[in-house]
C-alpha cells in the first residue's frame, strides 16, 4: 500500500493510551491512519459492521481472545490481516498465533518488527484486493463479450480440434440448430461444401502454425437445405473457460443486413433534418483532409454558406416553413456537388462544403454557382412564395495551413466578409483584405466572451466515454458551448482562438471547473459514481495557481479528486513540459486523474511520457477514423496499445463512428472508447453505462 493512501486502522487493547502507542509505531514508519479503539466483543462487531478495516492489531491476554476475533472476522466475511501483539514472541506462541488464524506475533518491544510485519501483510492484502478486482473486470469482460456475440448479426462460433464448442444465435438461426446442444461436438468441416473441405483442412493446419494472427478464408458454406452460399470466414485465437480455442465469424452476406447497416452508419453521421452530414462528421473529416494536405495530398478547400437574413424569414414564415427552405437550400448543394464533396449543415442556417484536389479558381466557380442557384430559386410553401439569398465564404486547404479549426475560421471569415457587404456574395479568403474586419470581428467575440463570464453565458455538454472492459463506473468528457444573442450554441471553434488571444480562456477554464465540481457534488449527493474529463487549455495549465484553485473548488463542494481527470493537450504539453509537469505532479497529489489528448500527432510521443506520467492517453481521432478498413491506422493504434499496456496506462479511443471501427477496437483490447456512435454531446447526464456496447 502507498504511504500516501489512509488505513483504516481497528486496535484492541485494553485503553485507548495503548491503542494509540501501536498506532505511533506505524506513523513512525510514513503511515496515515483512521484509527478504531474497541476493547470488547459487541465494540468490536459493531466496528466490524460499519467498516471493513485494512488491518486489525490485537493485544494478547485480553478477555476478547485472538480466537473470538478470528471467528468474528469470518462471520463478516472480511478479508482483513490480524496482527497479534504481545510481550513476547517466542517461537512457539508464534506458531499457535499463526494456527489460530492470525498473520504474525509481534512483541511491543521490537516496532522494527512489528512496521515490517505490517508492511508486508498490508502489501498482500492490496495484491489480493486488486486481484480480486482484476478477476471482477475480467468476468464483466467475459460477460459483456458474450452478449456481444449473442447479439451480433454475424454468425460466431468457437471451435476446439474441428469440433463446435459454442456458437451464438446468428450462427444457429444460419444452420437451423434448434439450441447449443444440439450443435455440440459436430465438426467445423460439416458447414463447407464436400468439394472445399480439403482446402478448408489445409487452411486450419496452416492457421495452427501461426494462431497468433487473424486469418480469413473465403469458400462455400453449405446451409441445411442444400443450398450453397458465399462465406467470408475469420479465424482469431480465443478462449472459453481459460481452455483455449479458435473463434470463427462468417460476415452475414444477406444483401438486407448489409443494407440495414450502411443505413445506421449513415444515420450516425446525418443531419436529420436536411440529410446531409452533420457537423460532427464534416469537422472530423476536415481534420483528417487537413492533416493529408500538410502531409504531402493536392490541396482542397471547404464553402462557408449562411443563409441571409434567416431570422426574419423565420419569424416571418415560421419554423416549419423555414425548415423547408432550409431543405430546400440542401437540395442546391446536393444538385451542384460531386459524390467526393463532403456536404454538411454546420448550424441552424449554414452550410458547409469539403471539396478535395482542387483549385482557387474550381471552388470559386463552386461558390458562385451556389449562390446563383439560392437567388434563383422560389419556394412554394403552403401557398407562399419565398425567396432567399446567401453570403458564401471559401479557404483553401494548403501545406502551410496551420489545423483544421483555421481552415474553418478563414472561411467564416469570409463569409462575415461576404455577408457585411449587403450578402448575396461570395468571398474567398484573402488575409489582407480579412485582416481589418478579423480584428473588429475578434473585437466583438471578446465582448461576447466578457458577457458570458459575466452573466454565465456558457453551457456544459457531456459526451460518454464507455468502458470495453467491465468497468460501469459513468464516465463523461465535458464540452463547451457559448450563448449566442439568439440563444444559438456558439462552438468553442468560433470562440476559443479568441480566448486565448485575449488571455479569457483562463476564466473560461476556471468556469468549467468550477461547474463541473459542483455538478459532481450534486450527482453523488443522488448517489451516482460519475467522473468528468475536462479539457484544459495549454495557457491555463501554465498558471501555477491552477492546482490551489482545483483543490479550493473540490474542497468546498467536498467532491474527491479522483472523480476528475484532467486533459492536457500534447501538442501543448511539447512546448511546455516544464509547467505540464508541475501541474501533472500538484493535481495527481490532490489524487485527481490526468490524460494525455490527441496522443499519438507528436513524432515522441512516448518520449513525452517519461517526463509526464498522466494516467490516460487519448488517441487521436485521425486513427480512429476508418479504423476498419485502414490498415495504417490499425498498425498505429496496435502500436500506441501495446506500448501503452507495457507502461500500465489505458487508452482512450475517440471519435468512434460505426459498429465496424467499434469492433476493432473491442478486439484490440481497448479500455474506453467515446463518439457519437454511442452518443452524441448532450446537455443530459443519462447515458445507461451498464447496457451493452453493440
Amino acid at each position: 500500500m502507498s504511504l500516501e493512501l489512509t488505513l483504516n486502522l481497528l486496535v484492541i487493547e485494553e485503553s485507548r493510551n495503548d491503542a494509540d502507542a501501536l498506532a505511533n509505531i506505524l506513523r513512525n514508519a510514513g503511515y496515515k491512519y483512521r484509527l478504531t479503539h474497541v476493547e470488547n466483543k459487541s465494540d468490536m462487531d459493531s466496528a466490524l459492521e460499519n467498516q471493513m478495516p485494512d488491518l486489525i492489531l490485537c493485544a494478547m491476554g485480553l478477555d476478547l481472545s485472538l480466537q473470538d476475533v478470528i471467528t468474528s472476522i469470518q462471520t463478516h466475511e472480511h478479508d482483513v490481516p490480524v496482527i497479534a501483539v504481545g510481550e513476547t514472541c517466542d517461537e512457539q506462541t508464534s506458531i499457535q498465533v499463526m494456527q489460530t488464524g492470525a498473520c504474525d506475533l509481534c512483541s511491543y518491544d521490537l516496532p522494527d518488527h512489528l512496521q515490517l510485519v505490517v508492511k508486508r501483510e498490508i502489501g498482500q492484502l492490496m495484491l489480493r484486493r486488486e486481484n480480486s478486482r482484476f478477476q471482477q473486470q475480467y468476468l464483466e469482460s467475459e460477460k459483456r463479450a458474450h452478449q456481444l456475440m449473442e447479439s451480433s448479426r454475424d454468425a460466431i462460433a468457437y471451435i476446439h480440434e474441428g469440433m463446435h464448442i459454442f456458437a451464438n444465435h446468428s450462427y444457429l438461426d444460419m444452420f437451423c440448430f434448434d439450441n447449443m446442444e444440439a450443435i455440440e461436438g459436430t465438426p467445423i468441416l460439416d458447414i463447407v461444401t464436400a468439394d472445399k473441405q480439403d482446402e478448408f483442412k489445409d487452411f486450419l493446419r496452416d492457421y495452427d502454425k501461426n494462431e497468433e494472427q487473424v486469418h480469413e478464408l473465403k469458400t462455400i458454406g453449405v446451409l441445411p437445405n442444400g443450398k450453397h452460399f458465399d462465406a467470408a470466414m475469420e479465424f482469431t485465437p480465443a478462449s472459453i473457460e481459460n481452455e483455449p480455442c479458435t473463434q470463427i465469424i462468417i460476415r452475414n452476406q444477406s444483401s438486407d443486413s448489409e443494407e440495414l447497416e450502411l443505413k445506421l452508419k449513415h444515420l450516425s453521421k446525418q443531419d436529420m433534418v436536411t440529410g446531409l452530414y452533420n457537423r460532427q462528421y464534416f469537422i472530423e473529416e476536415l481534420e483528417l483532409a487537413t492533416t493529408e494536405v500538410v502531409s504531402g495530398a493536392d490541396c482542397g478547400a471547404i464553402v462557408y454558406l449562411l443563409i441571409d437574413n434567416f431570422k426574419d424569414i423565420k419569424d416571418s414564415v415560421g419554423i416549419s416553413i423555414a425548415d423547408r427552405i432550409i431543405c430546400d437550400v440542401a437540395e442546391i448543394i446536393r444538385e451542384q456537388t460531386v459524390d467526393t464533396d463532403i456536404s454538411a449543415r454546420f448550424g441552424d442556417h449554414s452550410f458547409s462544403i469539403l471539396r478535395h484536389n482542387c483549385s482557387d479558381e474550381d471552388v470559386q466557380a463552386l461558390g458562385e454557382k451556389l449562390r446563383q442557384e439560392v437567388e434563383d430559386h422560389i419556394a412554394d410553401i403552403e401557398d407562399q412564395s419565398v425567396t432567399t439569398t446567401c453570403s458564401i465564404g471559401m479557404s483553401m486547404i494548403t501545406e502551410h495551413t496551420p489545423n483544421a479549426q483555421e481552415v474553418l475560421s478563414r472561411a467564416d471569415l469570409a463569409c462575415e466578409v461576404a455577408r457585411s457587404s449587403g450578402g448575396n456574395k461570395t468571398h474567398m479568403h484573402n488575409p489582407v483584405v480579412d485582416e481589418q474586419l478579423g480584428k473588429e470581428r475578434n473585437q466583438q467575440v471578446n465582448v461576447l466572451i466578457q458577457e458570458a463570464l459575466d452573466n454565465g453565458l456558457f453551457q456544459l455538454m457531456f459526451q460518454p466515454i464507455v468502458s470495453l472492459q467491465g468497468d460501469n463506473r459513468e464516465n463523461y468528457e465535458v464540452l463547451l458551448r457559448m450563448i449566442g444573442n439568439d440563444d444559438e450554441l456558439i462552438l468553442p471553434a468560433q470562440f476559443l482562438t479568441v480566448a486565448e488571444e485575449t488571455g479569457q480562456i483562463n476564466d473560461i477554464d476556471r468556469w468549467v471547473i468550477k461547474k463541473a465540481v459542483d455538478m459532481l457534488a450534486e450527482r453523488r449527493r443522488q448517489d451516482f459514481d460519475s467522473r468528468f474529463f475536462i479539457k484544459l487549455s495549454i495557457s491555463t495549465i501554465c498558471d501555477t495557481e491552477l492546482p490551489a484553485y482545483v483543490m479550493n473548488c473540490l474542497q468546498e463542494a467536498k467532491v474527491p479528486g479522483d472523480a476528475i481527470v484532467f486533459e492536457i493537450p500534447e501538442q501543448g504539453a511539447c512546448h511546455h513540459l516544464k509547467q505540464a509537469k508541475f501541474f501533472v505532479k500538484t493535481v495527481q497529489e490532490a489524487q485527481c486523474g490526468t490524460l494525455l489528448d490527441h496522443f499519438g500527432k507528436s513524432p515522441n510521443s512516448f518520449q513525452i511520457l517519461k517526463h509526464l506520467p498522466v494516467d490516460i492517453l487519448k488517441i487521436d481521432g485521425s486513427f480512429i477514423h476508418n479504423l476498419a478498413t485502414n490498415s495504417d491506422n490499425q498498425a498505429v493504434v496496435k502500436s500506441i496499445l501495446e506500448t501503452a499496456r507495457s507502461m500500465n496506462k489505458m487508452c482512450i479511443a475517440e471519435f468512434v463512428q460505426d459498429a465496424h471501427s467499434l469492433a476493432v477496437l473491442w478486439q484490440s483490447g481497448i479500455n474506453y472508447i467515446q463518439g457519437n456512435f454511442l452518443q452524441e454531446p448532450s446537455t443530459t447526464l443519462d447515458y445507461d453505462f451498464t447496457s451493452e456496447v453493440a
